[in-house]
């Protein structure tokens, strides 16, 4: 449809311009999207390399954060004063109890002085009832509620691992407000069995494992630290406590160590990296709005878009202005061209230019020149000749002498014997044959002779007694040729104005013969004949058409005048004893090329 429409039915200009869009516009525009999408990832992909090794660092840093609370928790859990204070039966303010406590406090001391960077707390909690505590808050713990939950289990069938627990644990969060915090627990086992006698539990505020990552923080750029898909920490408090299981693109961060992603999320697109804590296999994730990394490109963006309409409104005006420039001249051109269609050859289009436009405009002209010449030469002789071969195809065979003929065959056959019809039914089809079946404009004499005997032979059986013809023909003319079918309807028209009209029989004498380097025929016959205006006046249209037998006679005139010139045709006048004489003058000729050089 497009190649129909665009091809066959738009307009030079339509073309041009739409030629235009597709040549400039469009790919003006895709070159701008297809480069801002590619810019658009290159800076997405900037960001998210900077934000993986942003995250690495902070890793690294949370990894040594990790080491130093493993450092601590070994002070305390390697210490053979707490394994004797959970494994031994002592009476509380006994004196055993306070040599406990004062190892606890040295330690304490000694592990403040040693990471005195870590803000955390110790709490030993052994199976027998013994507590030491830097925790305000551990008088609240009750050893019942610790062993139920199922953290405990896991971390006893850890043989002295640490395990780190992301959920609050009872007693030693921080009163009236959500705990946050971190904890590491191992569990005290005896040496020969392995049987759990304690735990080493050392508390990590959350504020601790958000000043690792705070300075690193962009504008509305956010990290959280994720433990199983339950978010750990994060600069901003309603992400605290978030489960991201519920994402279906934490899919992506729970089966990879690191990578980053566009997906959504706190209600907008983020540029989405993360990466894997080694120690304790935590998930560092960053999220950074799509509008705040691509804030500048999408400043570009704007300024590309109003140059690109720029320059589209540009590149329109001007292939407008010559697209108009390349159809005015056109439409002209063609408007002319329907005038000289419609008969006009005074039409002369203006020329505007050099350029092929300004030269088929020229040939146009020179063009319209030469057809006016030459129809003002032709015309004439063209719509004559062809209403004369109009006028002689139909002047063939008379449809009233095919009835007749026809009519009398019918009636021969209860007058006269088979054989006679059959020779008049012989000499009908040998008529109808030479007259219209054969294609020939140019035949011999001797063949155009054939075709009036034809004729005359059913005319003869026709009329009866009442029709005499004479032949005087030299033989000398036979060889000749001549326009078919130019002695036929001078004789039909004797016979039918001349002959029958007198009631009685007539006599018909037919001639040729040469004359210098003309043949000539003479039909005269001795029926009413013409009167003298009408013999005068023959060749005049106005006069033929007022009488019945002129139309014939006519026909063959301009026939021989179309193809031989003036001094050729018929020429009318009266018989010696009454009747009309014609005589037709046609040049002496073998081929067509001698009559026009005559």
């Amino acid at each position: 449809m497009f190649r129909r429409w665009f091809i066959r039915n738009s307009s030079v200009q339509n073309k041009f311009l739409i030629s235009t869009l597709f040549l400039i516009l469009i790919p003006l525009g895709l070159f701008g999207i297809v480069s801002f999408q590619v810019s658009k990832q290159s800076i997405e992909s900037q960001v998210n390399q900077l934000n993986l090794r942003t995250l690495g660092q902070i890793s690294e840093k949370t990894d040594m954060l990790i080491d130093d609370i493993i450092s601590v928790s070994n002070t305390f859990y390697l210490n053979t004063e707490v394994t004797h204070g959970f494994s031994t039966h002592f009476t509380p303010n006994s004196y055993e109890e306070a040599q406990i406590r004062s190892a606890f406090d040295r330690l304490l001391t000694n592990s403040i002085y040693s990471f005195g960077n870590i803000k955390y707390d110790v709490t030993l909690l052994g199976l027998n009832g013994f507590k030491l505590s830097t925790n305000p808050q551990y008088h609240s713990i009750r050893l019942q509620d610790i062993v139920e939950q199922d953290w405990y289990r896991t971390a006893t069938e850890a043989k002295g691992r640490i395990l780190w627990i992301t959920e609050p644990i009872p007693g030693l969060g921080p009163a009236g407000t959500a705990d946050h915090s971190v904890y590491a627990v191992r569990v005290s086992n005896l040496f020969e069995s392995w049987a759990p006698i304690g735990l080493v539990i050392i508390r990590i505020d959350e504020k601790t494992l958000r000043n690792l990552y705070a300075g690193s923080l962009d504008e509305n750029q956010e990290i959280i630290i994720v433990n199983d898909g339950q978010v750990v920490s994060s600069n901003e408090r309603f992400m605290e406590n978030v489960d991201l299981n519920n994402r279906p693109y934490y899919k992506k961060i729970d089966h990879y160590d690191s990578g980053y992603f566009v997906d959504r999320e706190l209600g907008t697109e983020q540029l989405i990296s993360f990466q894997t804590i080694g120690k304790t296999n935590w998930k560092l994730v960053s999220y950074t709005p799509t509008r705040t990394v691509l804030a500048s490109i999408n400043r570009i963006q704007t300024i590309v878009m109003v140059v690109f309409a720029v320059v589209a409104l540009l590149s329109f005006a001007a292939s407008y202005y010559m697209a108009r420039r390349l159809a005015i001249p056109i439409k002209r051109l063609h408007k002319d061209f329907g005038r000289v269609e419609e008969g006009d050859l005074s039409v002369r289009s203006p020329v505007y230019g050099e350029d092929e436009i300004g030269m088929l405009t020229r040939k146009f002209n020179q063009m319209v020149a030469k057809l006016n010449e030459l129809m003002h030469d032709v015309t004439r002789e063209q719509q004559n000749k062809r209403q004369a071969e109009i006028q002689a195809l139909q002047s063939q065979i008379n449809p009233h002498f095919l009835y007749n003929t026809l009519a009398s065959i019918r009636f021969m056959l209860y007058k006269h014997k088979p054989e006679t019809i059959d020779e008049v039914i012989v000499a009908l089809v040998r008529l109808l044959k030479q007259s219209i079946s054969k294609p020939d404009e140019w035949i011999p004499i001797e063949e155009e002779l054939g075709i009036l005997k034809n004729y005359l032979f059913i005319q003869q059986i026709r009329q009866g007694n009442r029709l005499d013809i004479q032949y005087e023909i030299d033989e000398a003319i036979l060889a000749y040729r001549t326009i078919k079918l130019i002695l036929q309807p001078i004789v039909e028209n004797a016979i039918f104005h001349g002959i029958e009209p007198k009631r009685d029989k007539g006599t018909i004498r037919i001639r040729g013969y040469l004359e210098g380097a003309d043949v000539l025929f003479e039909i005269t016959d001795d029926g009413i004949g013409m009167d003298a205006g009408t013999l005068a006046n023959f060749g005049s249209r106005a006069a033929d058409e007022e009488t019945a037998h002129g139309g014939g006679l006519r026909n063959v005139h301009e026939r021989i005048q179309l193809h031989f010139g003036g001094k050729y045709g018929l020429a009318l006048a009266a018989g010696e004893q009454g009747g009309t004489r014609v005589k037709i003058r046609i040049p002496a000729f073998y081929h067509l090329e001698e009559a026009k050089q005559r």
